[in-house]
């Protein structure tokens, strides 16, 4: 057992770095700043959606009123057994941009979604490629916000898609199902502060598919998704990593609020564990450096915790709670530089409690994705 002196020493590191990598985010953040380009290249909205009846008709009622003159729409009905398509098909004869892609069977080793995303791309005439899913709200200015932020020298743009839970559905939750819609939504704006701190500091490793878009020029640069092929998750950040480690084009991160893609979150606890396993799965694919750093980074942030915690049983308020009190001042710096980035200060009043269930999350649902075998979809819902 460590004398205390040791321990401190041990928390006192912790600490260090814990305050190194959150400053370097607030750092990042006040470097997402850039001049708005008044370019307007012809655009492609990709969408891969199955069994999505009760979202694309949504959908394409925003996609189709966008207020940016030059794209197309394009929806890759990826072997669906419901209505997907015919509603497609019913928007397709009343608003030219709309397309539709049929696909009735897989012949290749390439994961679904990346697949269908790949035959969205082939079929697409843009010079710009944007993203989103087919259970998104994409605002009417969603393409020209992002499309504003490419210059000559930017070759893939990442935006905010925070989670939206309905207030009628609000009503009906017990306090437990309020208390997880509202972690869920905090866990989408902690991405969002990671995602945009580290391209700020041009580290970018996270982004979003359900708003994203970048230059098809940098998609055939780095051979579409063939090399992150291996990973059924990952068509946002792996390819994100990509274009980082391959090319010389600039990251950029989007936070006008016109261009927020709101979602709604999974239904319930289950679905939304399915949902997040799938998305830690990626980091099976990380670089081995970025493995390293992340592992130590949630530990830090556990022992920290587990240290007020041992304070508390042990009567060792000397010697244990300040760390934790550290972390509450810098989690509050960063939380207060971040909310009004990205409109989220209603948190203020919870916050602290958000990030013990943050801690708690990453320990026990992030490895999950390192083990548990899951699909994008099933083929019947």
């Amino acid at each position: 057992m460590l004398i205390p002196n040791e321990l401190q020493i041990l928390l006192g590191l912790l600490v260090a770095f814990y305050s190194f990598v959150l400053l370097g985010l607030v750092v990042g953040m006040r470097r997402l700043n850039y001049d708005l380009s008044t370019a307007k290249p012809l655009v492609s909205v990709i969408v891969a959606a199955r069994n999505e009846e009760k979202n694309v008709g949504p959908l394409l009622e925003r996609l189709t009123h966008q207020d940016y003159e030059a794209y197309e729409v394009i929806i890759v009905n990826d072997r669906s057994s419901d209505q997907t398509a015919s509603i497609v098909e019913r928007f397709q004869s009343e608003h030219p941009k709309v397309q539709l892609i049929d696909i009735n069977s897989v012949v290749t080793d390439m994961p679904a979604k990346k697949n269908a995303l790949a035959r969205g791309i082939a079929s697409s005439k843009g010079e710009i490629l944007c993203f989103t899913d087919a259970d998104c709200l994409p605002p009417s200015g969603w393409i020209s916000s992002l499309v504003a932020a490419f210059d000559e020298r930017t070759g893939l743009v990442a935006g905010y898609s925070p989670y939206s839970v309905q207030p009628a559905r609000v009503g009906k939750t017990s306090p437990l199902a309020l208390l997880l819609f509202t972690f869920v939504e905090y866990e989408e704006f902690k991405g969002a502060l990671w995602a945009a701190g580290a391209i700020g500091m041009r580290k970018a490793w996270l982004c979003t598919g359900r708003s994203l878009a970048y230059r098809r020029a940098v998609y055939e640069e780095v051979g579409g998704f063939e090399k992150i092929k291996h990973s059924i998750s990952g068509d946002d950040d792996l390819f994100l990593q990509l274009v980082r480690r391959e090319t010389s084009w600039h990251i950029r991160y989007v936070t006008a609020v016109k261009s927020f893609v709101p979602t709604s979150p999974p239904p319930d606890f289950g679905q939304f564990i399915q949902q997040r396993v799938r998305h830690f799965s990626a980091g099976r694919h990380f670089p081995i450096s970025m493995k390293i750093f992340f592992l130590a980074f949630h530990a830090a942030n556990l022992l920290v915790l587990l240290s007020f915690v041992g304070s508390i049983i042990f009567d060792r308020t000397e010697v244990l709670v300040w760390p934790y009190l550290c972390k509450c001042i810098l989690d509050s710096m960063v939380f207060f530089a971040a909310a009004p980035v990205f409109g989220q200060r209603k948190f203020a009043s919870s916050f602290l409690l958000m990030e013990v269930l943050y801690i708690l999350y990453n320990v026990f649902i992030g490895p999950l994705g390192f083990i548990k075998h899951f699909e994008w979809k099933p083929e019947k819902n």
